[in-house]
């Protein structure tokens, strides 16, 4: 037993499990207070892609599609993106109410691999076999990058394996054995591709480092011989990882290209350097510059490092250059890109410091080991060194520089950084002149008095550095994206329980749930289906098409699409059954949604005009900017025309407020030369019922008795994008509004719907075009009635890996709309049957 106290190993586990304990206990997350551990993506993704995962591990749901993500689209490349972590079949054991517990359990599990993965790699590739390494495994587990990104769960897969994927590379260098780096680089890109690739990438560059410095006879053959063994296993690697990695290219398809520029200064980058450093670093800062910080410790550590003569100058200058490297993403954006799969991250800029932060760990390890062989005047000028720093970061913060979105460095944290490193600075010094004496004390005292004062430096140590941790971490914390309340994850549990079993088709019978704006995932999680969906492995071009049809889509990088947008023909394409508000909506009869009841003070309404799974469409409708264009055509084509009836091309569903029958429009324009801003004052009188569209790629306002309607339409962020609901209005009604925009008003689309005009078409829609539907785990069946030659179309995205059987033939799969899956089919009766 005492073996197992003494082990390293054992007792770096219970120290990280302490540090997490204290670290929930100071950010009150449950069960030490009333917040969860759920934040960011991992509220908004995560936690409801491992609700579904537990679904197809307990009750067999597809891995392959997933009817409630969206319009039914594929769950593989997100389960090969962010759940292929073999820890993640523990979530079997977590229902949805508790799935954050779980979440904090793989976290500190993860972490805790992370810890005694870098003790083993100093172990056994620079012999660092002292207890003292557990401080240095701590530091890495704990450092500001994984603070702060620490709830993207499946990046740090990918972190615990890192030392490991280095400990391997060293045995190669040594041994010539290859496969070691194969399995370990392996299971790192399988777990997470995309900071696996940084992790394949960083393991080229440290193999030719550490193959630099080890000593060993150095021939030209033998190196380009081990160099091309060492890159046709890091392709195997990746050949191995393809099966995850493969068809997410495929998804994410046209999003990479390489930006050739070398060099780019950006003097705010630069100047948030003198922030990052320390550890009252701001999270909004190491955004723009990248995560540096890990410890004081090794503020102290790294001047000191450079200055020892113990270690050789051939692994500083080898280190120094990849250090170098690794910092010039900061001012290259070609090498930005390139540590990012040929990508610009959308947000979490800098993903690859990690690395940075490990190897700035490992070189103060390696002066820890060797730190008997400094100076004293080596730690004079390593206090020197931070004194400049941190005058450099006063002046910085004075000036105001270290202010950025609303954040900025107070002078309090950076006072409680410089007292951190003074005593810290305090205690390394004392050790440090232990260790000196241990050459001059007696060899019979020597073990006696080299065992009680390693202790009681050890364990000052460790606390210093724990205490040190935890500030860092409150101090990126309080910068990050916050915490959600425990009951704010947990407040839909009980209308969901009742509601979603009296849905009598959860994967085709839509819901548009509007209480939580950051719900676009929650579907997953309660098992019903909706158009929102948020995940970084969707298909582009399907939600680019869906955009153009006036949904809402994040404009820049397609990142999700919500439920609630677009005009009532958007809901029915997509077969929304039910509306779900916390405020009444109004008794507008073109959303075609009655009230059906009220529970947990939820406003429930039904569509009674929703679509089934599959309708029928007279001819494809050609892309169009304008999304209007495009839903009026949608209408013209919808029904079975029959023999004597004619169409009328002057008049439209959808009209432009300036050339409508529906309603009588004045405008008045200014246009204001120092703002350089439009402002539109229009003035209605309603002829009809009618609603009132804005859908634009442009960011503008609209002011409706002066108070805005948007919070930020069309912002690279906002949840307010495509075809937006200015006013519903009766008839003869008067209305004014003003729109605001510094963009070409020709770009603006402002349309008005005729009702009347659009529940015609939609009365006479035959819903008996495709029944007698079966929805399978991978597809499904049904039978289509078509009275003309035409298009069935489904609302369900399209995707290359859908199989048409037409009367048990395969038929050839249309991409209808843009988006959604069709089959072209004649007049006549078929059987009809989906498989993925």
């Amino acid at each position: 037993m005492r073996k197992i106290v003494k082990n390293k190993y054992f007792v770096t586990t219970v120290l990280v499990v302490l540090i997490y304990i204290m670290y929930l206990k100071m950010m009150r997350i449950y069960p030490f207070g009333e917040y969860s551990i759920l934040k960011c993506d991992l509220y908004q993704q995560y936690i409801n892609f491992l609700c579904y995962f537990k679904q197809i591990l307990v009750n067999g749901k597809s891995i392959l599609i997933c009817w409630n993500l969206g319009l039914c689209n594929s769950f593989y490349t997100t389960f090969a993106y962010y759940l292929i972590s073999p820890l993640n079949l523990l979530v079997v054991f977590f229902d949805t109410s508790n799935m954050d517990i779980f979440v904090e359990l793989i976290t500190l599990m993860k972490i805790g691999l992370m810890a005694n993965f870098t003790i083993l790699f100093l172990d056994k590739a620079y012999s660092f076999k002292s207890k003292e390494s557990i401080i240095f495994g701590l530091i890495y587990a704990f450092s500001s990058y994984t603070i702060c990104y620490s709830f993207h769960i499946m990046w740090l897969d990918s972190l615990y394996m890192f030392p490991i994927v280095l400990l391997c590379v060293h045995k190669y260098v040594k041994t010539n054995r290859i496969w070691p780096v194969i399995l370990s680089l392996s299971y790192t890109i399988l777990t997470n591709y995309y900071i696996g690739y940084m992790v394949a990438f960083f393991t080229g560059i440290y193999y030719l480092a550490i193959y630099c410095i080890i000593d060993k006879e150095k021939k030209f053959n033998v190196f380009f011989k081990m160099l091309f063994k060492f890159i046709f296993g890091i392709i195997i690697s990746f050949g191995i990882g393809m099966i995850v990695i493969f068809p997410s290219i495929m998804q994410l398809k046209g999003k990479m290209n390489i930006d050739f520029k070398l060099i780019e200064i950006n003097l705010e980058k630069l100047r948030l350097i003198a922030n990052v450093i320390f550890n009252n670093y701001v999270y909004m800062f190491t955004q723009k510059s990248c995560f540096m910080f890990s410890s004081t410790i090794i503020l102290i550590l790294f001047p000191l490092y450079y200055l020892n003569k113990n270690i050789k100058k051939k692994e500083k200058i080898v280190f120094t250059c990849v250090l170098v490297f690794l910092l010039l993403p900061i001012i290259s954006p070609f090498l930005n890109r390139l540590w990012h799969c040929l990508t610009i991250p959308n947000c979490f800029n800098f993903r690859y410091s990690f690395i940075l932060i490990f190897l700035s760990i490992l070189m103060g390890a390696r002066e820890f080991q060797n730190i008997k062989y400094s100076k004293k005047k080596d730690f004079v000028i390593s206090f020197l060194i931070f004194v400049l720093l941190t005058l450099i970061e006063i002046v910085f913060n004075k000036k105001g520089y270290l202010v950025s979105d609303g954040y900025s460095v107070t002078m309090f944290s950076i006072y409680l950084s410089c007292i951190v490193y003074i005593l810290m600075f305090v205690l390394l010094f004392i050790i440090y002149i232990l260790k000196l004496k241990e050459k001059t004390i007696d060899e019979e005292i020597k073990k006696e008095k080299q065992n009680r004062f390693d202790f009681i430096t050890f364990i000052l140590l460790v606390l210093m550095i724990i205490a040190d941790l935890l500030i860092s971490a409150r101090s990126g914390q309080n910068n990050n994206d916050k915490y959600f309340k425990r009951d704010v994850v947990l407040q839909y549990d009980n209308f969901m329980s009742y509601f979603i079993p009296k849905i009598n088709s959860p994967e085709t019978e839509r819901i548009v749930f509007l209480p939580d704006s950051y719900g676009s995932n929650m579907s997953l999680k309660y098992g019903y289906s909706n158009i929102g969906f948020f995940t970084s492995a969707r298909n582009r071009e399907n939600l680019k098409a869906m955009y153009k049809l006036g949904y809402n889509v994040q404009m820049d990088e397609q990142l999700w699409i919500t439920s609630y947008s677009g005009t009532f023909l958007n809901y029915c394409l997509a077969g929304v059954k039910y509306y779900i508000t916390k405020e009444p909506i109004e008794n507008n009869e073109i959303y075609g949604f009655t009230f059906l009841e009220k529970y947990d003070d939820l406003y429930i309404y039904e569509n009674k005009y929703n679509f089934n799974i599959g309708y029928y469409l007279s001819k494809d409708i050609e892309e169009s900017y304008n999304p209007f264009k495009m839903q009026n055509e949608i209408l013209e084509n919808l029904y079975t025309k029959e023999e004597n009836e004619t169409k009328n091309e002057e008049e439209k569903y959808f009209q432009s407020i300036e050339n409508t029958n529906v309603l009588n429009t004045t405008k008045q324009i200014e246009f204001d030369n120092e703002t350089e801003e439009y402002m539109v004052k229009y003035s209605i009188k309603t002829k009809k019922d009618c609603n009132i569209y804005i859908a634009s790629d442009y960011d503008l306002q609209i002011y409706i008795n002066n108070e805005p309607l948007f919070k930020k339409y069309s912002n690279i962020w906002s949840i307010e994008t495509g075809i937006k609901q200015i006013k519903y209005l009766k008839e003869n009604e008067e209305f004014e509004f003003i729109l605001k925009t510094k963009n070409n008003l020709e770009m603006i689309y402002i349309y008005v719907s005729d009702n009347e005009k659009i529940q015609s078409v939609l009365d006479k829609k035959d819903k008996n075009e495709f029944k007698n539907i079966e929805i399978k785990k991978d597809g499904l069946s049904g039978s289509a009635n078509f009275k003309n030659d035409g298009y069935l179309v489904f609302s369900i995205s399209y995707d290359d890996n859908w199989k048409i059987f037409v009367s048990g033939k395969e038929r050839k799969k249309e991409k209808i709309l843009g988006c959604f899956l069709g089959v072209k089919l004649e007049k006549g009766e078929y059987d009809i049957a989906l498989k993925y």
